[in-house]
């Protein structure tokens, strides 16, 4: 599935639940809704995993998240490899929160930046949330994108 020579994406297993909180909590990401069936993982000819990323499910919509790719492989295509691999399995509208550089970033998959109050009402109360903590702590301006595949 993975154009990077020796590098798999494979679905989560439970075995991998330990490894997906860790590397979550590790980027300082959003720690809620971790469950490892919703992961897919990147993963050396080694066994060695090297990227995760999700789909999270909410009652009526979904989320891209949790893309973590540890910092030697970044710049290689893990991380676009886990993004096509997530998206593949889905239907649109998927949504997901970033901080507002990596736009970007996430529009060459096809989402698009949308304002906060087009988002589903779940998605609007964890982005001003969580948008109010990143500008105090950090002072960066969260963004919610939606792909409409």
């Amino acid at each position: 599935m993975s154009q990077i020579p020796d590098v798999q994406i494979r679905p989560a297993i439970a075995a991998d639940h330990r490894l997906i909180k860790t590397r979550v909590r590790e980027e300082e990401l959003d720690p809620t809704g971790l469950d490892w069936r919703n992961f897919k993982l990147a993963e050396t000819a080694a066994g060695q995993v090297i990227g995760i990323c999700q789909v999270r499910r909410y009652p009526g919509t979904r989320e891209l998240g949790s893309l973590v790719v540890e910092a030697a492989w970044r710049g290689q295509g893990v991380g676009a490899a886990l993004i096509r691999a997530c998206l593949t399995e889905q239907t649109p509208p998927v949504y997901l929160e970033c901080v507002a550089p990596r736009q970007p970033y996430y529009e060459r998959f096809g989402f698009q930046r949308i304002p906060k109050r087009q988002a589903p009402l779940l998605l609007q109360l964890k982005s001003r949330l969580g948008g109010a903590l990143s500008w105090l702590f950090y002072r960066v301006e969260i963004i919610v994108m939606r792909w409409d595949g």
